[in-house]
């Protein structure tokens, strides 16, 4: 730290220091974040797909706040660009999709594409909070990990 001091200049090791001092509150809040989310674990003959848009985009926009918290670059950050990426390519996948019609039909093959996509979401989200967690102690709790038991998203509905 104090080599970093003499090489970098002042400011940017106070911002060295300020960020790894919250880096475990960032984690935390982006688990809680994730937790709270009842589009990461709940059935999927429950789902509204417009519900699950809309609380994807408030997760994005939350995510980009907690980045500015983050050094760029650091290991956190890293966390936060995959997860916005993962959210990005669950939007790709269900584009040509109207979510705001859409309901739960097994015959449906809009349905079985949107159901298809938010469960590959669920999985790639749960294995990158489930190594988030992990790096910080911090356990998962709530319907979430229930859902997503020992780092193994739950296959039924």
């Amino acid at each position: 730290m104090i080599a970093e001091v003499r090489q970098q200049g002042w400011s940017n090791s106070i911002e060295l220091l300020r960020s790894g001092r919250m880096t475990p509150g960032v984690a935390k809040e982006i688990i809680a974040l994730i937790e709270d989310r009842r589009s990461f674990w709940a059935r999927f003959d429950a789902e509204f797909p417009d519900r699950v848009r809309m609380s994807l985009d408030g997760l994005r926009h939350d995510l980009t706040r907690l980045r500015r918290d983050c050094a760029a670059g650091s290991p956190l950050d890293a966390v936060i660009v995959a997860l916005t990426q993962t959210i990005r390519h669950f939007f790709n996948e269900v584009e040509q999709i109207n979510l705001t019609t859409l309901r739960c039909d097994g015959c449906d093959p809009e349905w079985l594409a949107f159901e298809a996509a938010l469960r590959i979401l669920r999985k790639s989200i749960g294995y990158q909070v489930a190594a988030l967690a992990d790096s910080y102690s911090i356990p998962l709790q709530g319907e979430f990990s229930a859902y997503f038991r020992g780092g193994q998203a739950q296959i039924g509905p």
